[in-house]
């Protein structure tokens, strides 16, 4: 009896991205030995299946995390962006500004899915596991208004034990950081330092040149993850966006978190 060619071939393709955290359409193409026509028909059989999807960040192609039964403590950020994909991808077409999506990891947020690359807008590419300053960053500070009491403690007591490398930070964390929390919890909405160039260097060293605002997605009283809108800061386009879009960007943020419910 003989087998079914393209099953095998779906089951090929499957089988290599459980052994990896995603590929491209070429290197996919290498593994397989695979035609890219023919590996684009099985990729877009097994999408609308719901066993693969495509990050709209790095457009990389990875298992859906429902389908492949992992339970890795890692893989908790690629099911949040996973399912968080096509949120970010409505959020930037509705207001034009890309986002990113960040998690909690090892007293840092980690760049799990961004929307940058649909806005050809330009805007510095932060590569995904990009790991963001929680003192200076718009979803650094909206993680640390909207934690629990305890998380965020443990968060200050290690960047005092481990200093931060962007002077700013210092400042901060030991003058400013209380108030800030406090203004943030107010509005809702956390904002981006006006000294922070979006690395652990100094402003006058590196700069972006982009500024946000951020929100986080919220599971009851449980921080899941945040999001951003990013824009370039020479626009002074700040009170604009927040009057404009706050509440797109917070009803992408509930919208993700009932995906992640979902799941």
């Amino acid at each position: 009896m003989k087998t079914i060619r393209s099953l095998e071939r779906g089951l090929c393709v499957l089988k290599i991205l459980d052994e990896h955290t995603g590929l491209t359409l070429a290197e996919l193409a290498a593994r397989t030995n695979l035609a890219k026509p023919t590996l684009m028909r099985i990729l877009l059989t097994l999408e609308e299946s719901g066993m693969t999807w495509k990050a709209i960040g790095d457009g990389r192609y990875r298992r859906c995390l429902r389908a492949s039964g992992k339970s890795r403590l890692d893989e908790r950020a690629y099911r949040i962006a996973e399912v968080a994909a096509p949120h970010l991808d409505v959020l930037q077409r509705t207001v034009i500004w890309p986002s990113d999506l960040l998690i909690y990891r090892n007293y840092r947020l980690e760049l799990v899915e961004t929307s940058r690359r649909q806005s050809n807008l330009g805007l510095f590419p932060y590569r995904i596991g990009f790991r963001i300053n929680m003192f200076l960053s718009a979803p650094g500070r909206a993680w640390l208004a909207f934690c629990s009491e305890r998380d965020r403690d443990r968060i200050i007591a290690h960047a005092q034990s481990h200093p931060e490398l962007n002077p700013r930070s210092h400042a901060v964390l030991y003058g400013e950081l209380e108030a800030i929390l406090a203004a943030t919890r107010k509005l809702g909405y956390a904002s981006r330092d006006p000294l922070f160039g979006g690395t652990d260097r100094d402003i006058s060293e590196f700069d972006d040149g982009l500024d946000a605002i951020a929100v986080p997605i919220m599971d009851g009283k449980r921080i899941l993850a945040c999001m951003n809108l990013v824009w370039p800061r020479k626009y002074r386009l700040k009170e604009k966006i927040v009057r404009a879009h706050i509440k797109d960007l917070k009803a992408a943020a509930d919208a993700i978190a009932e995906s992640v419910k979902a799941m």
